[in-house]
């Protein structure tokens, strides 16, 4: 019976395209949806694209919020995990957003500051000038393909792929 569950168990999971793995689908330290990410437990949406807020909503489905990296650490982290599933060619939301108070950048998650400068923000060469530069247009943060998958600050209406955290009800 219980080797009938698994096969059940581990068909469901196959079939939902979830990308990471859930503690029934051999990652015993996280929910169904989670992988096990240095310190937190991951969702990472490889195939559906939602704005800032459908994101936020959809994480809080499966009692989640968006992605917060408070360290240098937790950002290479999901880099690596992110080219692990081979999805690093793509932009991601995070839990990081200035909406509300222009340029004061938090997480959503705790609404602590967002670490500000190199590693975590791109910056561009010619001129050299740190992200976020978006002003009141962009004011949610994305994890950026194109810089590595730094931050960037993005408009909260475009479509892209996102990442969550396990938070728990």
């Amino acid at each position: 019976m219980k080797k009938c569950l698994w096969g059940l168990v581990f068909l469901a999971c196959a079939l939902s395209g979830v990308r990471s793995q859930s503690k029934y689908c051999g990652n015993e330290k996280c929910p169904t949806f989670y992988k096990q990410v240095g310190s937190n437990c991951v969702y990472v949406s490889a195939k559906t694209k939602l704005n800032w807020q459908e994101a936020r909503e959809t994480c809080h489905s499966i009692d989640g919020e968006l992605l917060t990296l408070p360290d240098a650490n937790s950002l290479r982290d999901i880099l690596l995990h992110l080219q692990f599933l081979g999805v690093s060619t793509e932009f991601h939301w995070i839990g990081a957003y200035d909406i509300g108070h222009e340029g004061t950048w938090r997480w959503i998650k705790d609404k602590s500051d967002v670490p500000m400068g190199s590693p975590f923000w791109v910056y561009s060469k010619y001129p050299i000038v740190y992200e976020p530069t978006g002003k009141e247009n962009q004011n949610c943060g994305a994890l950026d393909k194109r810089y590595g998958g730094h931050m960037n600050d993005v408009d909260c209406q475009i479509e892209l792929h996102f990442i969550c955290e396990y938070v728990g009800k």
